[in-house]
């Protein structure tokens, strides 16, 4: 065999090795992150959903996370809507209602499926009587990015927004008993700019499109891992009953549990305006009405 048909076959086999790799029976790690994005959003309107949130300081006693301390527990509403034909666009509201003495507190966020438009989020605090604007995820730090004080920072909160990262099929495994994709993404260098972090990886239900774990990395370190258990079927749509973000960095573990949901309910677009917030009537009036369709 000639010189020049030896390195043909050898750049061939290296094209091939690579296409496999980032390829999964004809599906790219692009295409994949598309469908987790459409279960995710793609296949409801409108949510509500009322939420627990726990938060502690823990230690690892025979290979066990052990609090350290009493949980901060907090008990949340959140609605949620998708604008848009591909339901890119949306807006959710998240207030407070225990412990009492934080009731009231609530969050506010509009979310943009343009590539590089940063999404908005306001929060307002009863005592200060007054809605602030949230800083945005590149310029805020963990406490003043947290969600209500939680482990799930505002980005960790955010729908992952396809075309500013670039994605990667690392292999496949089975995860608690299910078949999933290992999937890292890494921001694209505009998107760096607005990220913690530097890159995650992902492991992706073959059947149902949904992530079960996410390893999320700070400068190439491991920093916070997610991990998804609970999943149901709801109104049709596949859902997490909980989520758990152990911060392996600080030590510290926040459990989301959901406790009741509903989708596709109407939602006014006027109680997802700043006016939810400030307006205790107006928003109890609306609440009333959403929650009687709490499952």
């Amino acid at each position: 065999m000639k010189r020049n048909q030896i390195v043909v076959l050898v750049v061939l086999a290296v094209l091939a090795s690579s296409f496999s790799i980032n390829t999964w029976s004809g599906q790219s790690a692009k295409d994949i992150m598309k469908k987790v994005q459409k279960v995710a959003k793609g296949s409801f309107s409108s949510s509500i959903q009322k939420i627990k949130l726990s938060t502690c300081k823990y230690t690892i006693s025979d290979s066990r996370i052990v609090c350290t301390e009493e949980p901060r527990n907090k008990v949340l509403e959140s609605i949620a809507k998708n604008y848009g034909d591909d339901h890119e666009d949306s807006r959710s509201v998240s207030i407070i209602i225990e412990p009492k003495k934080e009731q009231g507190v609530g969050m506010l966020t509009y979310e943009y499926g343009e590539p590089g438009k940063d999404n908005d989020s306001w929060i307002y605090l009863p005592a200060l009587s007054k809605v602030k604007r949230l800083a945005s995820s590149s310029d805020s730090n963990d406490d003043s990015g947290s969600f209500f004080g939680s482990e799930f920072s505002l980005e960790d909160m955010e729908d992952l927004k396809i075309n500013e990262y670039n994605f990667e099929i690392l292999g496949e495994e089975n995860y608690k008993g299910r078949d999933v994709w290992v999937i890292e993404y890494t921001p694209t260098a505009e998107r760096a700019k607005k990220s913690k972090y530097s890159k995650t990886t992902s492991w992706i239900d073959k059947d149902r499109f949904i992530s079960l774990k996410k390893n999320l990395y700070v400068r190439g370190e491991l920093y916070k891992q997610l991990t998804v258990s609970d999943v149901e079927k709801v109104d049709d749509v596949w859902v997490a009953r909980k989520l758990t973000m152990n911060n392996v960095a600080t030590r510290r573990i926040s459990m989301m549990n959901m406790v009741s949901v509903a989708f596709d309910q109407e939602v006014a677009d006027e109680f997802l305006t700043t006016r939810t917030l400030e307006d205790f009537a107006f928003r109890e009036q609306n609440l009333t009405k959403y929650r009687s369709n709490l499952k």
